[in-house]
């Protein structure tokens, strides 16, 4: 009889361990599922090259950040300023060779085009509208 009680034990605690597996798993599956789906929400920027080491690039200006890569190889972008906030912004880049090379001012919905070539360094891009550059929309970006 004591054998019994015993292996009724070791078969409850061994359903209660799978139990937990399972709902560990399928809260690890959930959990796949939402960073899946909030990346397809939010796509990364992206270049488009256009051969010879450049390309057309997607920035997207937000209020108050500037989503982008943030290296590059060396070579001529067409920067594509993409203005996905409530604010009007604008592009701006100053490093080795660009001296505050910028779009005009972008209201929301639209989008300028600033087209520069890259050579090695540290380029300095921001939003020279009003103190949005102070508010988080600047970012170094190294080519190498």
């Amino acid at each position: 009889m004591h054998a019994e009680v015993l292996d009724r034990k070791s078969r409850a605690t061994k359903r209660t361990a799978l139990g937990v597996l399972v709902a560990v798993l399928g809260l690890a599956a959930a959990l796949c599922v939402s960073v899946g789906t909030a990346a397809a929400v939010q796509p990364a920027p992206s270049v488009h090259p256009t051969g010879g080491g450049g390309g057309v690039v997607i920035v997207r200006m937000v209020d108050y950040r500037l989503e982008q890569p943030a290296m590059f190889p060396p070579g001529r972008f067409t920067f594509r300023a993409v203005n996905m906030g409530r604010a009007p912004h604008a592009l701006q880049i100053n490093g080795p060779g660009v001296s505050n090379a910028r779009t005009p001012v972008v209201q929301p919905g639209d989008s300028a085009d600033l087209t520069v070539t890259l050579s090695r360094g540290i380029y300095d891009f921001w939003c020279p509208v009003g103190n949005h550059r102070q508010m988080g929309m600047q970012l170094d970006v190294y080519v190498n």
